[in-house]
């Protein structure tokens, strides 16, 4: 759990800025509200001191994009497509999605030279971000089926107990965390999965029962694994703790879904426009499934 907390704070961090209170623009306005969970598709999204690069980030977006995927490309042996360019401080953050042969969604900066600001330098990441997100596209790649029930399962009791989650277009453009659903994604400390990390860079085509053989090897019992379960409220009222505690035992009861530790929360019903995340307010509980 420490892990989510660390690298969620992280993100917030990064995000956080002033924006000016005169003269608003209708991006600053959208950056400062609020939106419900299943009504936001990115809107304001935004990173610190995005406004005063977005003129030159516009104006090299194609070159912006291209560097991003020849980082991914030269560094991780993967193929991405770029979802979305956002102005930052003295360049961009560049969100990216690898379909195939794994899947997952992650970030790649692209700062401008300095003192040369029709230049971009090389692409880079934050330390393990994408190795992390890595590993989780294989741990779904191993375990397919256990994930897609976990999809399914997590469908019916969103349905049972009044819950929303994120929509697809959210997910694509301000949610690069790795391998990740609707009500969902996967996080783990990459170095506890080196042989699996290795052997993706060695052959991206990798089996799928390699996989499964190396993640035994690596953790036999999930306990390094974690998969966040993320629901919303639909209403704007947070339930009782019942509410979480019970799901938490329906997710005992179920059969056959990935090995990890579950932390489970419900959010208040919307999102921080600028951070592309909830504002913190929740119920919560935890469980592992072995």
């Amino acid at each position: 759990m420490k892990k989510i907390i660390l690298s969620l704070s992280a993100m917030l961090l990064l995000l956080s800025g002033c924006f000016n209170l005169n003269e608003k623009t209708e991006q600053e306005k959208a950056q400062e509200g609020t939106t419900p969970v299943q009504d936001y598709v990115g809107q304001g999204y935004s990173f610190v001191d995005g406004d005063k690069s977005a003129e030159r980030v516009k104006k090299h977006e194609e070159e912006i994009k291209q560097e991003a995927i020849n980082y991914m490309k030269t560094k991780y042996k993967t193929d991405v497509k770029v979802n979305n360019v956002v102005p930052a401080r003295n360049g961009a953050v560049v969100i990216v999605e690898s379909e195939a042969p794994i899947q997952f969604t992650t970030s790649v900066i692209v700062k401008f030279l300095l003192n040369k600001k029709d230049e971009i330098g090389i692409g880079t990441s934050n330390e393990g971000e994408v190795e992390q997100a890595i590993v989780g596209g294989l741990y779904a790649k191993a375990y397919e089926a256990e994930f897609h029930h976990l999809n399914e399962f997590a469908e019916k009791l969103a349905e049972k107990y009044n819950l929303v989650g994120y929509t697809e277009e959210a997910l694509d453009k301000t949610l690069p965390f790795g391998y990740q659903g609707k009500y969902y994604f996967v996080t783990l400390g990459f170095i506890d999965y080196m042989s699996v990390y290795n052997s993706y860079l060695t052959n991206p085509e990798i089996s799928a029962k390699e996989l499964r053989a190396l993640f035994s090897k690596d953790d036999s019992t999930g306990e390094k694994m974690t998969i966040a379960m993320r629901f919303f409220i639909k209403g704007d009222k947070l339930p009782e703790q019942e509410v979480v505690d019970n799901i938490a035992t329906d997710f005992l009861q179920e059969p056959n879904l990935p090995k990890a530790s579950y932390p489970i929360t419900i959010y208040k019903n919307f999102i921080v426009n600028r951070v592309g995340l909830p504002n913190g307010e929740n119920i919560d509980a935890e469980i592992s499934i072995k």
